[in-house]
C-alpha cells in the first residue's frame, strides 16, 4: 500500500530536478548564442589579431547585453571586459572626450557587473581601479580597489608587474591612501621577482613612485637587490 505513493513522490523529484537541469542548461545556451560574437572578437583581441576601431566600437557596444542579462559565466564577463577596455584604449579624450566619456563610463560600468559575478578576481579589481583613475581619481576609492587587487593576489607575478604599471601612474594622494599594499608590492617584488622580468618593469619609474621605490629598495639593503644589477640576455 505505501509503494505506489513513494514511486510516485520520486518520479515527481526525478521530473521536478530534470526540468530544472534542463531550464539551466538552456539559459546557458541561450547565453552562449546570444554572445558568441563578442566572445569571437575579444578572442581576437586577446591574440593581438587586427581589429578595427568601428568593429571594436560595435562588439564593446553589445556587452551591455551581459549586464543587461544578468549574465555571471566567466568566460563570457571576461570577453566584455576585454572589449570595453579595448574600445577605452582606443579612444583620445583630447579630440573627442564624449566619446571617450562614454567609453569610460561603459566599462566601469561592465567591470562593476563583472565584480559583483567575481569579487575575488584580483585583475578585474586592478582594471576597476585604473578606469576610475582616468575618470576621477579619488584616493580612497582607487586605492581602495588597488588593495583589493593586491589582497587577493599578493604572490602572483604577473599581476604584480601589471600592478606596477599602474602604481606608476598614480597621484601621490593614491600611493598614499593605498600604502601598505603599495609596500607589500614593491617588497616581493624585489624579493622575489625574476630578476629579468623586474629589471624590464623598472625601467622607467614615474616622480611620483621614484621616492618610495628608492625607500623600498635601500630598506632591503644590496644583498637583496643585488641581482637586479646583472644583465639580462634580450
Amino acid at each position: 500500500m505505501l509503494r505506489g505513493p513513494v514511486i510516485s513522490v520520486t518520479r515527481i523529484v526525478f521530473l521536478v530536478v530534470t526540468a530544472a537541469f534542463a531550464a539551466l542548461a538552456g539559459r546557458e545556451l541561450y547565453a552562449s548564442i546570444r554572445t558568441a560574437s563578442i566572445s569571437i572578437v575579444a578572442e581576437r583581441i586577446e591574440r593581438g589579431e587586427t581589429v578595427s576601431d568601428d568593429i571594436a566600437a560595435k562588439y564593446a557596444a553589445r556587452t551591455i547585453d551581459i549586464v543587461d542579462g544578468h549574465y555571471c559565466r566567466s568566460d563570457i564577463v571576461a570577453a566584455g571586459v576585454t572589449l570595453v577596455l579595448a574600445h577605452l584604449d582606443r579612444q583620445n579624450v583630447n579630440v573627442k572626450y564624449d566619446a571617450w566619456a562614454a567609453a569610460a563610463s561603459s566599462a566601469r560600468h561592465h567591470l562593476q557587473h563583472a565584480l559583483s559575478c567575481m569579487p575575488t578576481n584580483s585583475n578585474f579589481w586592478l582594471r576597476l581601479a585604473a578606469v576610475q583613475s582616468v575618470i576621477a581619481e579619488e584616493p580612497l576609492s582607487v586605492g581602495g580597489m588597488m588593495a583589493r587587487s593586491v589582497a587577493l593576489a599578493p604572490h602572483d607575478e604577473a599581476m604584480i608587474l601589471t600592478r606596477f604599471y599602474f602604481w606608476n601612474d598614480l597621484a601621490n594622494t593614491t600611493l598614499s591612501a593605498a600604502k601598505t599594499a603599495l609596500d607589500s608590492d614593491l617588497v616581493t617584488m624585489l624579493k622575489l621577482g625574476d630578476r629579468c622580468r623586474v629589471n624590464a618593469s623598472i625601467k622607467e619609474i614615474g616622480p611620483q613612485l621614484r621616492p618610495i621605490f628608492d625607500r623600498t629598495w635601500a630598506g632591503l639593503g644590496d644583498g637583496a637587490t643585488a641581482r637586479f644589477r646583472q644583465r639580462c640576455s634580450k
